[in-house]
């Protein structure tokens, strides 16, 4: 009886060991993201939010145009990026806007810093360096977004 209770423990400590990677068998994207690494011929950009603004609601967010889902407070999103001009909104009244210019293996951080205003949430965008970033990212959550 000793025996199958082990062998039943075994079976399930592998399995979760191994859900613990990615469904492609890769890195899981959590991982990844704080792992801080470049990527050969594209560029990567963190935008963070912090859980110091007041602004409780989801802010949504937009790179180049395109609906990249939305940040609420202590969570970012990573994005692997082609080098070149790229544009980031922060969906708020009015919108934040801030263009990089980024390079092939680059890393980006831009702080998203939401401001309660008069019935609305005025926000912004700002680059910081790897170490504010990583601070933030620190009890952060990766954001899937669409």
């Amino acid at each position: 009886m000793k025996t199958s209770n082990l062998l039943a423990g075994a079976v399930l400590l592998l399995g979760c060991a191994a859900g613990a990677q990615a469904a492609d068998g890769g890195i899981p994207a959590e991982t990844q993201a704080r792992l801080f690494q470049p990527v050969p011929d594209k560029a990567v950009i963190y935008l963070l939010r912090d859980r110091g603004d007041l602004w409780r609601f989801d802010i949504r967010v937009l790179l180049d145009g395109r609906d990249m889902g939305a940040t609420s407070p202590n969570s970012y999103f990573r994005w692997e990026v082609p080098p070149g001009p790229h544009v980031i909104v922060s969906d708020t009244n009015p919108p934040a806007v801030l263009e990089l210019s980024t390079q092939p293996g680059g890393l980006y951080y831009v702080w998203q810093d939401i401001n309660v205003g008069f019935l609305r949430a005025e926000s912004r965008l700002e680059e910081v360096n790897a170490y504010t970033a990583k601070q933030t990212m620190d009890s952060a959550v990766l954001l899937t977004g669409n």
